[in-house]
This record gives structure tokens, sequence and C-alpha cells, in this order.
């Protein structure tokens, strides 16, 4: 599809039309493969030149273009942007269908549109972007370089004209001999054909003219556009660069606030240090140690962290020049007001570039019509006096003065013809050399323009790469300040500390309490058992023959095995110093601690076993009466008696079954539930100390005085009313109770969403669920298929990225940066099912930031 109109006058610009034929592709309905090659249109941004190459589809690479372009500019040399948004392109980016039919629509917008009357439409320069149409660009950086010669003058062709000084053979063949009337015929003929031959030399002239102005015009055009292209690619990094300064800048403002506040406060942190005395639980075990410590500056090397200190303030000094160094390179990069100087710029050489065109498409193309319209009268002219000529020839010289005079008024009429085609001739001449000497000026502002863009895009890439410099000093700051860090976290550390031993004894106390519990539970079970064996053996059981003992059952006449676990030794607790609340009166501590079960009286003796049976029988039960295990301290004696399960009275057996045995277990159970609950209390106590609360028994305490007060204000009131007053402050601290219950949660909520917006402070390997900024440890799956595999608990199929890691380590120890969901499909060991599972099954590919990775021997 040809989508120009051109006048029948212009032949060079139907040559032209010809050479610019739009980007033929198929559209979409007729799908993305193609047999045909693809013509594709690159733009030279130095000169305005396009070349037109042809590749098939599958060969639509960036290399494949760079060969076809080395005869413009090596290939080591080449840039190509393409746009908008103008980047580097890639090969799948060249070969999407999208971007190949954006460049055809960027082809047919650079097509000129021809009215009605053979004039081009004013289109230059004023597409936008919103067609969203592509094109693609070329620049050197050869040319770019300091040393890059300068452009070469522009030179349009033709110059110079050759006019025939000959006419063309005659159509007129004359009568031999021919006669003075004959001859002097022919001699109009050859003038006027004369004057026809230079008429068409001026004409073609002009239309060799005005396309050449044309063409340079469209040169000039490409080149503003491609330097369009170049500084919207500069403006992408520029905005980089400001995001990049806006978002280091405010976290360098918020780190160096900190690290200069806490430098500030070192001495008076100390001085604080100071004044906190240690519990007396820990200044005894300093002192069995051989160690004086009373208060909490005394676990501090004082020297060695001033020295420290001393440090971190140089290196804090030469952050701090660092950062003013970097700001100064920011500010280098440019202001708006000269970002606006130079597009004004910009706007101004196109707009001259727009004025060449009203001069072309104005009085140069009217100087081309008039060139024609002259040829045509000459043509007209001509064919005219080859009439006269011929008229004369058939009368055999008859009316032969009427055709002189015709002929001699039709060469005075055409005389200023050639003089006026001569004079325009001239004016398109003047035309040219005006267009070629702006294309000329354009190409030095084109290189110096560039040469501004390339040298701002490298200091931009400085400044980023110094700004990557400060920030690793920073990051290193910052971790130099965690030493420092330390002492001013100490007191609260300190308070946690104490929270933590309370909460690991009270833990220890209830993990004995409940196996003291349990122990309990199954000793008593062991005595009822002991009871139903006897009553069975005194009863039906007598009366079996020894058959039943022997062969059937062998142990019928055994006592039920003992349950003797060996629990670990609570070691720990003999290691923990026995600090107490600041609200825990000492008496009270002591009726805790001397509150312990009452062991159960001991019963009544009980004789050695009888026979049953016979001799063998006997030697069964005596075997359960002297069978033995080992029981708590003060239980023994007790437990010798459950061992026994036949009593030398027979009379007694219904007394012993219906015996009640349960008050020791309920003691011993009461007992666990209250060091389970001291437990409880004791995380509860130390969640809400984290928080910075209150201790529980404050509220306990502000209850007492305000029933207290209440009480000495309404003691004539009546009993009812001082019992309602109460109930309502019971409700009043179980509401405060449970409101600090709510900010635990939301403070733990809001912990692990700090986790997870700073990884750093995540540095426990997560099992149990995986999210961005966890720290996850991979194995290898084994598997023929390879890869690495998260240790979880029931957390299954989280799997390494492949572009995490180099070689096989071992294992991974790794941050993760990002996740993705997939669902395995298809064959085992193919790209949607990499890890062969089952088809449907969810899986992740966890990428990761290495932290320890050990290369295998």
């Amino acid at each position: 599809t040809v989508l120009l109109s051109l006048p029948a006058t212009s032949k060079t610009e139907s040559l032209l039309a010809a050479r610019r034929k739009p980007l033929l592709l198929p559209t979409k309905e007729q799908g993305t493969t193609m047999a045909t090659p693809v013509q594709l249109r690159i733009l030279v941004a130095s000169t305005g030149v396009c070349f037109t190459i042809r590749l098939h589809p599958s060969e639509i690479t960036v290399s494949n273009i760079r060969s076809h372009l080395a005869s413009a500019v090596p290939p080591e040399d080449q840039i190509l942007l393409l746009g908008p948004p103008f980047k580097v392109p890639r090969d799948a980016t060249l070969q999407s269908m999208d971007t190949l039919q954006a460049l055809r629509l960027g082809d047919q917008e650079d097509e000129p549109v021809w009215e009605s009357d053979g004039s081009r439409r004013d289109t230059v320069l004023s597409t936008t972007e919103r067609s969203g149409s592509q094109r693609l660009f070329l620049f050197s950086k050869k040319a770019l370089s300091e040393s890059s010669p300068s452009p070469a003058p522009c030179v349009l062709q033709p110059l110079t004209l050759h006019l025939p000084t000959e006419p063309n053979p005659s159509p007129l063949i004359f009568p031999s001999p021919s006669s003075p009337l004959h001859q002097a015929l022919e001699v109009y003929e050859r003038r006027f054909m004369l004057h026809l031959c230079r008429g068409r030399a001026l004409a073609d002239g002009a239309d060799l003219r005005l396309a050449s102005c044309r063409s340079c015009a469209e040169e000039q055009t490409v080149m503003a556009k491609a330097l369009r292209a170049a500084v919207s690619n500069l403006s992408d990094h520029r905005n980089s660069s400001t995001k990049t300064r806006t978002e280091f800048s405010a976290v360098f403002g918020t780190r160096t606030a900190q690290h200069a506040s806490l430098l500030a406060r070192f001495e008076s942190l100390l001085t604080a240090l100071g004044d906190i005395r240690l519990d007396p639980a820990l200044v005894s075990v300093a002192r069995s140690s051989g160690r004086v410590m009373e208060t909490l500056l005394d676990t501090v090397p004082v020297e060695r962290e001033r020295a420290w200190k001393s440090q971190c303030e140089q290196s804090h000094e030469r952050l701090m020049a660092l950062y003013s160094e970097l700001e100064r390179a920011f500010g280098e990069l440019g202001t708006n007001v000269s970002r606006e100087e130079e597009s004004r710029r910009d706007l101004e050489a196109e707009d001259v570039i727009k004025q060449l065109w009203n001069k072309i498409e104005g009085p140069g193309r009217q100087v081309r019509d008039r060139q024609a319209q002259r040829l045509d009268q000459l043509t007209r002219d001509h064919g005219n006096v080859v009439k006269v000529v011929m008229n004369v020839i058939s009368n055999d010289g008859g009316a032969a003065q009427a055709a002189f005079t015709t002929l001699e008024e039709m060469t005075k009429a055409s005389a200023n013809i050639l003089p006026s085609m001569e004079t325009d001739d001239g004016i398109l001449l003047g035309l040219m050399k005006s267009v070629a000497d702006n294309k000329t000026q354009a190409m030095h502002r084109m290189k110096a323009r560039l040469r501004e863009v390339s040298t701002a895009q490298s200091t931009i890439q400085r400044v980023l790469s110094s700004a990557t410099v400060v920030r690793d000093a920073l990051n290193q700051q910052s971790e130099n300040m965690i030493h420092l860090e330390h002492i001013a976290e100490l007191p609260a550390s300190y308070r946690d500390f104490l929270s933590e031993l309370r909460r690991r004894r009270a833990y220890g106390a209830a993990v004995m309490s409940s196996c003291s519990a349990m122990m309990d539970r199954l000793a008593t079970m062991r005595t009822d058992e002991v009871k139903q064996r006897e009553k069975f053996l005194r009863g039906p059981g007598r009366h079996l023959m020894p058959a039943f003992f022997e062969i059937f059952v062998p142990t019928l006449a055994t006592p039920p095995p003992l349950f003797t676990p060996q629990l670990p030794s609570m070691v720990e607790m003999d290691t923990l110093p026995d600090v107490r609340p600041p609200e825990a009166a000492p008496s009270d501590d002591s009726q805790m601690k001397g509150h312990t079960p009452v062991p159960p009286e001991e019963g009544a003796g009980v004789s050695s076993a009888s026979t049953l049976t016979g001799d063998d029988s006997q030697q069964h039960v005596s075997t359960m009466s002297t069978t033995s295990a080992v029981r708590p301290k003060g239980q023994e004696s007790q437990q010798q008696q459950r061992h026994v399960i036949v009593s030398g009275d027979e009379g007694s057996g219904n007394a012993l079954i219906m015996e009640a045995s349960v008050a020791p277990n309920d003691d011993v159970s009461a007992e666990a539930e209250r060091k389970t609950l001291e437990y409880e209390n004791a995380v509860l106590r130390q969640a809400l100390e984290r928080m910075g609360e209150k201790p529980p028994r404050a509220y306990i305490e502000e209850a007492a005085d305000h029933k207290s007060s209440t009480i000495g204000l309404h003691q004539t009131n009546r009993s009812g009313e001082d019992e309602q007053k109460l109930r309502d402050d019971l409700v009043l601290v179980r509401g405060e109770l449970d409101r600090a219950k709510q900010r635990l949660k939301d403070a733990n909520q809001a912990l692990i969403d700090f986790k997870r917006q700073d990884p750093k402070h995540s540095d426990k390997i997560s099992h149990s669920s995986f999210e961005v900024g966890d720290i996850g440890l991979f194995m290898p799956t084994g598997l023929s298929y390879g890869g690495y595999v998260a240790f979880h608990t029931k957390c299954p199929h989280h799997y390494l990225s492949t572009d995490s890691i180099d070689g096989k380590p071992n294992y991974v120890l790794g941050r993760i940066v990002y996740q993705e969901e997939l669902i395995a499909a298809g064959a085992s060991g193919t790209d949607s099912n990499p890890y062969g599972l089952p088809a449907g099954t969810k899986f992740w590919v966890l990428t990761v930031e290495v932290l320890n990775s050990p290369k295998k021997a």
C-alpha cells in the first residue's frame, strides 16, 4: 500500500516515494508467524540518514542489525535507542509483535501527507506519543568523544545544470534538395527545439533541487527527533539519580542523627549506668567468682568503649565530609533553570527546521511549479511551430508569408521564458544552499549537544557510584555504632535480663511440679491395678490350674511393671541466681517456697503371700511380693507396700480395694498447677515490662488503695454499695489488663512488621514459614533433578533459585529477598515442573542474599 498522493508533474518525488515505502507487517489477526522478511528503518542521529534493512522475523536481533549498519558506524561504536521510552533494545523486545507494529506506526507518521493541490501538509515535528509509535535511532560512540572530527559541510546536488547547446533531432523531414523557404522554416523549428531542450533541463533541475532540499530537510527532522531521544534517555538517568538522592538523603539523615546523638550522650550514659545497682543475688554470684561488681557500670569495659567511641567520632566526621562532597556532586548535575534553557534552544532549532520546510513547500514548490508550467508552454510552442511548418510544406509554399509572421510572433512571445527559468533556477539554487548550510550548522550543534548529553550521563554514573561508596560507608558506620548502642540499651536489657531469670526459674519449677504430679498419678494407677489383680487372684484365680500360670499366661501372678522414667536433671536451676521481682515481698516468696505437698501417711503393714493353688503358684506369688522399685524420698515405704498384691489376711482384701488414696495426687496436682500459673505469670510480667507498662502488682495495689479510700469515704453506706464499688474496681482492673494484653499483641505484630521492613533485624533461621526478610537454610534435594530445598517444619516445597548460587555448595544460608509462587505442571524435570512434583502441587522458588555457602571439598 502506497500512502502517498503525488502530483503528476513530480517525477523525482515519485522516485523518492518509492524509496520510502512503509514498514509492511502482518496484522495481529494474521498471527505472529511471518514468512516474509520485515523491513526495518534505522535513523542515524548524527546525519539524519535513514537505513532500511530487510530481515526474516527470526533474524531480528541486535547483533544482526549492528552487522548491517557496520558500513555507517562500526559495531563496537554503535548505540541503539528504541522508544519512546528510549532504552537500549534487546532481542526479545525487537522481535515482539507490539514493537514491530509501533515501528510501523512511526514509519507511517514520518511519511509526507499531500493535499489535493499537490502541497505538503505541515506535520513536521508535530506528532506526539499518544499514537504509540516508536523509532529506532543509531548513535556513534566515536562521534561523542572530544577527539572526533568536525562534521563535513553539507553540499546538495545539483550545484550546476548543464544546458544543451544543440537541439535534439527534428521530428520533421524536409524535401531534398531544400529550398531557401524550407531552410528558413527549419531555422525556426531548430530554435524552438533548442529552447525546449534547455527548458526541459531547467525544469528537471528544478525537480532535482526541490527534491534535494526536501531530503535534506527530512534528515534535519530526523536529527531533531534523535536529539529528543537522547534528551529523553538523559532525563531517565537524571530522574533515577534524583530518586536515589532523595531516598538516600532521608536514610542518611536519620541514621547520622542517631549516631551523633549517641556519641554526644555517651558519657552521660556511662554515668547513668553507675547509678543502677545490681541485684543482690548477682553481686553475691560475682563475689563467689572472685569479682567485685556492684553497679551496671562495673560490667562494662569502659576504657575500651571510650577508645571505640573516639574511632566512631573520627569515622563519623569522615562520613559527613563524604556526604557533603556527594551533595555538591549532585548539585553540579544541573538545575531546572539550566535544563529549561537547553530545552529552549532545542525548540528554537526545531523552529528553524519548520521555517525551512515552509520555504521549501512555499516559495520553493511555487518556483518548481512555474518551471513546469514554462516547460509546458515551450512544449506547446514547439508543437505549434511543427504544425505551421508542416502546413507550409504540405501546401508547397502556400501562405508562407503568414507562416513567417506567426513564427515571428511566437518567437517574440517566448523570448522571456528561458531567462525567467534561469532566474528561478538561481532562486532554487540559493534555497538549496541555504538548506545545506542550515544542515551543516545543525550537525555541528548536534555534535555539541550529544557531547553534552554524553558528558551528563557519565557524570550521573560517577555520582551514583559515589553514592554507593557513601552508602557502604554509612552501613559500616552503623555496624561500628552497634557497640556503642549496647551501652545505650544496657539498662533496658538488664531489666529484661532479670525478667528472663525469673521466667526461667518459674519454668523450671513448673516442669518439676508437673513431673511430680505425673509420677504420682502413675503410682496411683499402679496401686489400683495391684488391688484389681489381688482381687482376681484371691477370687476366680485361685481355682485355675497350674497350666494357666505356667503355659498360657506366665505373667498372670506378677505385679504390673514400675514406670520410672529418667527425667533430665534441671542443672540450670542451680546456676540461675534467685532474683526477685521488685514488687514481691520476701515473706511471700518464702511462703511460696515453703509450700510443699505433704506425703501421705504410711498404711498398715502386710504379710507375705499365701499359697493359692500349690507350690508352683506360691513361687509366683512370692516373686510378686518381693518386687520393689525406686521412689522419691519420703515415699519408699509406701511404694513398697503397693508392690505387695496378696495380703496375709484374706479378710482384708475388700478393705484394701476400697481404700481411697487420691489425696496425695490431689496435693501434687495442685502444686503443679500452681507452679504452672507462676510460670505463666512470669511470662506475662516479662512481656508487660518490655512494653514499659506497670508491674501486675501495681494494678492490685492501686485497686487496694482505691478500695480503702472508697471504704473511708463511705463508711455509712450500706454493705451492698461497698461490694458493688469493689466489683466496679475489679472490672476496671480487668479492663486495664485486657488493654495491656492488646498492646502486647500489637507490639509483637509491629515487631514482625519491622523485621519484614528491615530484614537485618531478623537473625533466626525460619522453618515453619517463609517470608521476605526471613533467613532460610537450604539443603541439597538429593534428586536427579538437583536443586536445594528449604529446611522446614510442615512447610514443604520451598526451593532455592539457581540464580542465587554458584557451583554446588554443601548447604546455603541466605536471607530471602523475593519469592515466587508456582504450580507444578507437565512432566518431571521440565521448566514447569523442575522438581518432579505431582501435577497441581504448589511450590515456591526463593531468591536469597547468600550469607554462608561453604563449597564442597
